[in-house]
Parts: structure tokens; C-alpha cells; sequence
């Protein structure tokens, strides 16, 4: 009986291929999650935020509150 001998020949191309797909399949969640969990979110907040905001008030409200120092306040 005889130790079986390790894979020399090949061993390089057969570890970059099994590390190529292991990257491939974390990648491909990791986009999926960030997607789904990150920019969905994301962009439903902003598309409610900006339904109803009104720039004038806020510009209004900024010139009132003294933060725009190039309009004269009332």
C-alpha cells in the first residue's frame, strides 16, 4: 500500500479555477444583496422625500433661519 501521490501537474490552473468560481458566486450575492437591502430602500425613501417636498418653502425656510447670507432676510 501506497500513499497516493498529490496532483502536481495542473494544481496551479485547477486552483485558480475553483478560486474564480467561489469569487464569482460571492460577488454575484453580495451585489444582490446590496441591491435589494441597500439601494431599494435608498431610492424609495428619496422618491417619497421628493414627492412632496417644496424647494420654495425650504429656501424660504433657509432664509429665514439666517443661513443664506446673500439674501437679505425679512
Amino acid at each position: 500500500m501506497s500513499i497516493a501521490k498529490p496532483q502536481l501537474r495542473g494544481l496551479l490552473a485547477s486552483q485558480i479555477k475553483k478560486n474564480l468560481i467561489v469569487a464569482g458566486v460571492i460577488v454575484t450575492v453580495l451585489v444582490t444583496s446590496t441591491k435589494f437591502l441597500r439601494n431599494e430602500p435608498r431610492k424609495k425613501a428619496y422618491a417619497e422625500f421628493y414627492k412632496n417636498y417644496d424647494p420654495d418653502a425650504a429656501f424660504q425656510r433657509m432664509v429665514d433661519g439666517g443661513y443664506m447670507q446673500c439674501v437679505e432676510q425679512r
